[in-house]
């Protein structure tokens, strides 16, 4: 679209930008530095004496929830490294259960989960570690992410569940998609050359855990489901470290942290001002109030 055209999109922007906040809302605001939550970590009081004195959630039989794994989180040193953690108690009567729990990549960090499950007694009886967790490209609304999947039977031997990271996993990092590659991959353009960004791991992150009841059972124990959803490329290990993804499932729900302004950013390099605004009308209505103003500058800044 011509420079001259940007003066009527620039309006258009600005008058649409008035009726909603000009501001990111807090779970769409960019991360702190790795440093920042890595530090944090290293600071944070821990919580508990032992595994039974954790802050125990209710979890529902059949619901989606952001996990709060910021600094405000409380943390806890396991046997394999401290880390900011949420605790649930799983519900007793609700039979078998379907689980994903999704890490999703944000400027360049992620959280490598580790899921550890405790029976009545409060004792480590099964784990998912981190290198179960397997990239997931951008597709629809979803963004790039770790995930993974599995079937529980809550009982006397998975009682409690908890998710957090650990030292080793924090050591790895994750390549993914970048912006330019998935622009061309959904506009069928070929792709850019170069490499793909990488995405450290950190100390903190968005994540999602989704639960629904499941046909069959599982005698109380983690099945994982291995799934063939899951695309290249894949976590890359830090020197001396060792962390990899491996196991994910059906993608069952939407996961709202789709990072609009790196797909915007890619569309307008292309020069694709229309995408960038389809983009941008997206974001607005699903919650990323502040996009069309954060566009209108964009286009401010290189109209004539």
């Amino acid at each position: 679209m011509p420079l001259r055209h940007f003066a009527v999109l620039l309006s258009g922007l600005a008058l649409t930008s008035l009726a909603g906040c000009t501001s990111l809302s807090p779970q769409n605001a960019a991360p702190a530095p790795a440093e920042h939550g890595q530090q944090a970590l290293v600071q944070a009081v821990d919580c508990c004496a032992s595994l039974a004195a954790l802050p125990f959630q209710a979890l529902d039989a059949d619901q989606t929830q952001r996990l709060k794994l910021d600094t405000s989180a409380p943390a806890h040193r396991f046997e394999d490294g401290k880390s900011f953690f949420q605790a649930f108690a799983l519900p007793r009567d609700a039979g078998p259960l379907s689980f994903e729990l999704t890490s999703t990549i944000v400027d360049g960090q992620v959280f490598a989960p580790t899921v550890l499950v405790l029976d009545e007694a409060f004792q480590p009886s099964q784990r998912i570690a981190s290198d179960k967790f397997r990239y997931r490209g951008p597709s629809g609304f979803a963004p790039a992410r770790l995930a993974a999947a599995f079937d529980l039977t809550p009982g006397p031997e998975a009682a409690y569940l908890v998710v957090y990271s650990n030292d080793a996993a924090r050591q790895g990092s994750t390549r993914y998609e970048s912006a330019e590659k998935v622009y061309a991959r959904v506009r069928g353009l070929a792709p850019p050359p170069g490499p793909d960004p990488v995405a450290e791991h950190t100390a903190t992150g968005n994540v999602t855990l989704a639960s629904e009841p499941h046909d069959g059972g599982g005698g109380g124990l983690l099945t994982p489901i291995l799934g063939d959803r899951a695309t290249t490329p894949t976590p890359e290990p830090r020197p001396g470290a060792t962390t990899d993804t491996s196991s994910t499932a059906v993608e069952r729900t939407r996961d709202r942290d789709f990072d609009y302004r790196r797909m915007i950013d890619a569309a307008l390099k292309a020069g694709d001002i229309e995408l960038a605004m389809q983009l941008a009308e997206r974001a607005e209505r699903e919650g990323q109030h502040g996009t069309r103003a954060w566009l209108a500058e964009r286009l401010r800044a290189v109209s004539p």
